[in-house]
C-alpha cells in the first residue's frame, strides 16, 4: 500500500461525488436520479472505507459510520410516521367505538413521537458525521493540494448545514435552502476529482548523522581486517601477510 493508493481512492470518491451531486440537482425533475445519487453516495462510503484500510484514522472511521447511522435512523423515522399518520386517519374516516378510537388516538401519537424521535436522531449523526470528515481535512491538510483543501473543509460545513435545514423540511423555504447547500456541498466534495492531476509531494530522503565516536569504532573496526581477502590483521606492516594487498 501506497501514498498513491490513498490518492486514487480519494479520486475516486471525487468521482462519485460529482456524480451524486449532479443526480441531485436532476431530481427535482425526476426521483429516479434521487436514488441514483444515493447509490453513488454509498459506493463513495467505499472509497472512504478502502482509504481507511491503509491510513487507519479514527474520524474517516466515525465519518461513515455515523453516516450510515443516520441513514438507517431516517429510513425507520419516516416508515413510522407514515404508519402512525395512517393509523389516524384510517380510524377518522371508519366510524368506531370511542374505547378503540381512544386506543388507536395513543398508539398513533407514540408511533408520531417515536419516529419523530429517530429522525431528529439521524439529523444529529448526520452532522456529527460531516463534523468527523471535516476535522478529517483539517488536520491532513498536507495530505491534498491546498487549492481544493478549503473546498473540501466549506463542503463539509454546507453538508453539516443541509442535514440541520432538513430537520426543519417542513417550512419550504428551509426545505430549499438545504437542497442548495446539500448541492453545493457535493460539489465541493466533488473537487477530489482533481486530485490526480497533482504531483505527488516530493520528501527528501532521510539522512542518519553518526555520532563521532560510532564513526571511528565502524573504522577501527575495519582497519583490523584485509579489506581484499578478509583476514584478521595485527596492526603490524603495510602489507596483508596472506595475499599481500597494500593496507596502509
Amino acid at each position: 500500500m501506497s501514498n498513491m493508493d490513498v490518492r486514487k481512492d480519494f479520486y475516486e470518491f471525487g468521482k462519485n461525488m460529482q456524480i451524486v451531486a449532479i443526480c441531485t440537482v436532476l431530481s427535482l425533475v425526476t426521483g429516479v436520479t434521487g436514488i441514483i445519487a444515493l447509490i453513488f453516495l454509498f459506493i463513495a462510503l467505499g472509497n472512504i472505507k478502502n482509504a481507511n484500510l491503509i491510513l487507519n484514522n479514527d474520524l474517516l472511521e466515525e465519518f461513515r459510520s455515523k453516516y450510515v447511522r443516520a441513514f438507517i435512523l431516517r429510513i425507520c423515522g419516516m416508515i413510522i410516521l407514515i404508519v402512525g399518520v395512517i393509523n389516524i386517519v384510517f380510524f377518522i374516516y371508519i366510524p368506531s367505538y370511542y374505547y378503540y378510537y381512544l386506543i388507536n388516538i395513543i398508539i398513533s401519537i407514540i408511533l408520531l413521537l417515536t419516529g419523530l424521535t429517530f429522525v431528529i436522531t439521524s439529523v444529529v449523526a448526520e452532522m456529527k458525521a460531516w463534523e468527523n470528515l471535516k476535522q478529517f481535512f483539517e488536520e491532513n491538510r498536507s495530505m491534498f493540494p491546498s487549492s481544493i483543501s478549503h473546498e473540501l473543509i466549506d463542503g463539509c460545513d454546507k453538508l453539516k448545514t443541509a442535514a440541520l435545514l432538513f430537520a426543519f423540511g417542513f417550512l419550504i423555504i428551509t426545505a430549499i435552502i438545504g437542497f442548495i447547500y446539500q448541492v453545493i456541498g457535493y460539489f465541493n466534495l466533488a473537487k477530489l476529482n482533481t486530485l490526480m492531476l497533482y504531483d505527488v509531494p516530493k520528501t527528501s530522503p532521510i539522512q542518519v548523522n553518526l555520532p563521532v565516536s560510532r564513526e571511528i569504532g565502524i573504522n577501527e573496526i575495519a582497519s583490523n581486517f584485509c579489506p581484499n581477502c578478509g583476514t584478521k590483521l595485527s596492526g603490524l606492516g603495510k602489507f596483508c601477510p596472506l595475499c599481500g594487498s597494500d593496507i596502509s
